[in-house]
């Protein structure tokens, strides 16, 4: 599991936006010479909250709270790499110490039933997403074996965020009392419960300065860029936040200054940046591997799927999606379900039928093997499942709606490849959450 572990933190760090930027504009050489930070507050207690010295990183601060810690921020502020970034160096002790506990990043918006507790779903999501035998599980819980690292309460309705934080407090309290524990959050939900985290500490990742942003983009080779937004409040402010920052810094070919800063609001502002960052991520020249050059899927199409992809995961609250998952549920109309059983019963019965019709006819030969075949088929059709012609004939049906192309691996793959999507073995997940919201919306 530790494996499993430190390869979803290299697949989720290698395929940020900021090693991108690192990418795109310096070569693997300099990557050490360009590093983004933030100010970090952190608050004890009742006592007022102090600004962290730079040069005291998040595993320094874990250490000195015991391992009990609530990572805050707005959206797109650093969090999910912050826990990245802590996840990292958990799993390299752990390789080194079999005494310290194995971390396991989870994602509370996993957690469907307010009733099921934490524990139980801690559990289960090993099982589901490690593979893990659920006794196995149990057994390290039981003897604090597991350092629980929980993303996305922010993806939680607002109105059962409260409940969450409770069954939280109640896990820490329970019976396997877990020794370290951090969670992610959005500042300003978590500001508006009233129940707080039974934790040692609150860290609050700040805003970048005029300073950082300045600096950014003068060593990402943006200096134009800088110079452009340097004397525009609306556009720095958008420019504060990390993750718009290196969309900006990636999508400034596709952006009209003069446009953007005319728009009437922030939110409107927000919005013609994540679009020109899906335009230049579309159409940008890049060393792929998925499709001949030149074949690559039109800009439109990308679009469109994607659309869809999101607009399904937000309705089934998923924020990580595997082709092995792809279910019935998500077929639009009631003549697309009726297509996809009727070829699931003619396929089964065909292939039903004609194994037994010709077993039957090599034993008895004549007419017999026709009828028991028949007869077969007709018994394959109503009462046998296979659950791999159910997604062959799933996908037919999707594919053939448009919903998806015919090799939607491979489409998943390039998605990833040009930083929409972001690809961890067979499952995939949009770049951010941020992202995936707004392909829903469109």
């Amino acid at each position: 599991m530790l494996d499993e572990v430190k390869q979803e933190v290299k697949a989720g760090r290698s395929q940020s936006l900021h090693k991108s930027v690192l990418l795109n504009l310096h070569g693997e050489k300099r990557q050490q010479q360009f590093r983004r930070g933030w100010d970090i507050e952190l608050k004890i207690g009742s006592r007022p909250s102090f600004q962290v010295p730079p040069n005291v990183g998040i595993t320094q601060l874990f250490d000195r709270m015991g391992g009990k810690l609530v990572i805050l921020g707005s959206v797109g502020a650093g969090k999910t790499t912050t826990l990245l970034e802590l996840a990292g160096k958990l799993v390299n002790r752990a390789e080194n110490d079999v005494n310290l506990p194995c971390p396991v990043l989870l994602n509370l918006a996993s957690r469907k039933d307010d009733s099921v507790a934490i524990a139980d779903w801690l559990v289960e999501q090993i099982h589901l997403k490690y593979n893990i035998p659920v006794n196995i599980s149990q057994q390290w819980a039981a003897q604090q074996q597991l350092l629980p690292l929980l993303d996305g309460l922010d993806r939680v309705e607002t109105e059962r965020q409260e409940s969450f934080i409770q069954a939280i407090n109640q896990f820490l309290e329970g019976e396997y009392r877990p020794k370290q524990l951090v969670v992610c959050s959005s500042f300003e939900d978590y500001k508006n419960c009233q129940t707080r985290f039974r934790l040692k500490a609150a860290i609050l990742l700040k805003p970048l300065t005029e300073t950082h942003i300045r600096e950014y983009l003068i060593a990402a080779r943006s200096r134009e860029l800088w110079y452009s937004i340097e004397r525009e409040p609306e556009l720095l402010k958008l420019a504060k936040t990390p993750l718009l920052l290196t969309m900006l810094t990636l999508a400034y070919e596709e952006i009209l200054i003069e446009s953007w800063k005319r728009l009437p609001s922030a939110e409107a502002q927000r919005q013609y940046l994540l679009n020109a960052y899906i335009r230049r991520q579309m159409t940008r020249e890049i060393n792929q591997q998925w499709y001949p050059k030149g074949k690559e899927p039109r800009p439109e199409k990308i679009r469109y799927w994607l659309v869809w992809l999101a607009k399904k995961m937000e309705t089934e609250k998923l924020t990580e999606f595997s082709v092995d998952k792809l279910s019935p549920s998500w077929l639009e109309t009631e003549e697309q379900q009726q297509i996809y059983q009727r070829g699931v019963k003619l396929i089964t019965g065909l292939i039903f039928g004609l194994i037994l019709g010709l077993i039957v006819g090599a034993i008895a030969q004549g007419i017999w093997g026709v009828l028991v075949g028949l007869i077969a088929g007709i018994i394959g059709a109503v009462f046998v499942k296979i659950p791999a012609i159910e997604k062959f004939m799933l996908r037919v049906v999707l594919w053939r709606h448009g919903y998806i192309p015919w090799n939607y691996e491979r489409f998943l793959n390039y998605a990833s490849e040009i930083l929409l999507l972001q690809r961890r073995g067979d499952k995939y997940r949009f770049i951010h959450d941020l992202l995936q919201q707004h392909f829903a919306e469109m």
